[in-house]
């Protein structure tokens, strides 16, 4: 059965207990398509970190001597060639945000650089000797021969999840084409869901009734702890 929605029309609320008009979401057609294809890149990056426990947190940048930094048809290929071994020789796992610097004195173009959360197996990480804010540890990643690299080791809570896509939503820029980059031989894509069969009388959760169909429903909401106080920060 499909159902379509109209302007100006009602819908129950079971959350206000009472029927309230509709109003359709409306955008010029191409900011529209725009602000969808930028929260599906969110939704899937939340899918996909939840769905993996990450252990490092790991920002990548470009030094000009080496590699042009500004040149995105020049970076994409090395990137994808260094990620490629990774998966292959380290086991990695990743979830990497590319990003643009904001235009440093002297420069006319924005540079680019990394954010990635990564599982992999022997980094041959070196202490850098510095720490975070939190009192971390921060390690260099000398795998990474393009330019600087910090390495801060996580537990794998949600909250982190949470402060990485901040790098989607910031510039919200596609950059190689993309949002951010994925990839890895055992990296889960999609958040496990599980279907159960519970007896509707013992289920505990709010109970709403639908005026006019005789219907009942019960809701239970589940909230992830977003401990922002205990998040990673970068080195300043």
């Amino acid at each position: 059965m499909a159902y379509k929605f109209v302007e100006g029309k009602t819908i129950y609320s079971p959350f206000e207990g009472r029927y309230v008009p509709i109003t359709l979401y409306k955008e010029p057609g191409e900011k529209r398509t725009r602000t969808d294809s930028v929260k599906r890149a969110i939704d899937k990056a939340f899918e996909i970190g939840l769905a993996n426990q990450f252990r490092y947190f790991i920002t990548l940048t470009l030094d000009q001597e080496k590699i042009d930094r500004y040149d995105t048809a020049k970076i994409y290929p090395k990137l994808r060639v260094w990620l490629s071994n990774m998966v292959q020789r380290h086991k990695m796992d990743y979830l990497l945000f590319p990003e643009y610097h904001k235009p440093r004195p002297g420069e006319t173009e924005c540079a680019i650089h990394f954010h990635m959360l990564a599982n992999a197996d022997r980094l041959n990480l070196s202490d850098s000797g510095r720490q975070t804010e939190n009192g971390q540890a921060i390690y260099n990643l000398p795998g990474w021969k393009y330019g600087f690299s910090t390495v801060i080791e996580l537990d794998g809570r949600p909250a982190i999840i949470k402060y990485v896509t901040k790098y989607i939503t910031k510039g919200n820029e596609k950059i190689f084409g993309k949002f951010y980059l994925s990839g890895g031989k055992t990296l889960k894509r999609e958040v496990p869901a599980e279907f159960m069969n519970i007896d509707y009388a013992s289920f505990e959760g709010q109970e709403y009734a639908i005026p006019g169909t005789g219907m009942r429903v019960k809701y239970k909401t589940f909230n992830l702890d977003w401990d922002e106080g205990e998040l990673p920060h970068e080195p300043s």
